[in-house]
């Protein structure tokens, strides 16, 4: 699991490398798909960090910090959550591509366009960029591999519709 560490010790960068990921965790998120918990599951996970995002981003708004072009970001966000919960990759992929834009953007400018961005807002902005790709791509393999095995008929249950 992601925060399992009584099985085998793993090591504690492991979220920054997001792209590597770990068979027996890969094929435990799969059989106990519908029984992980929030902190648990890489879906439900992915679902909190893009809710804590939104959070983030209301409030920043209503400070005034950022314009109202931000409820744009907060809608794409809510409704990759849903996708994303409802165990659809595009929508893993759709929230990467996002994140990925949205930390490059404030890697660049920063919170404030007028100002030269910081050092330290460029370390921040990697390593948000970093934690949450690990719960986006985590939860993309998660889907993929429950797709693989539905298609070769070991799992019953998947949707297998045109969204996925």
């Amino acid at each position: 699991m992601l925060g399992d560490f009584r099985t085998k010790p793993k090591a504690k960068s492991q979220w920054v490398l997001w792209w590597r990921v770990d068979e027996d965790d890969l094929q435990d998120q799969v059989t106990k798909y519908d029984t992980l918990g929030w902190f648990q599951s890489a879906r439900k996970l992915s679902v909190i960090c893009l809710l804590f995002s939104i959070a983030v981003t209301l409030i920043v708004t209503l400070l005034g910090a950022l314009g109202a072009e931000s409820y744009v970001d907060i809608a794409l966000m809510a409704v990759l959550a849903t996708f994303i919960y409802r165990g659809h990759r595009w929508a893993a992929i759709a929230a990467m591509v996002l994140w990925t834009l949205e930390k490059g953007v404030m890697a660049i400018t920063g919170l404030n366009p007028n100002h030269p961005p910081s050092g330290v807002s460029l370390v921040v902005s990697l390593l948000w960029w970093a934690i949450y790709m690990h719960a986006f791509y985590l939860a993309f393999r998660v889907e993929q591999e429950r797709r693989r095995l539905a298609a070769a008929g070991l799992t019953a249950g998947h949707d297998m519709s045109v969204w996925d």
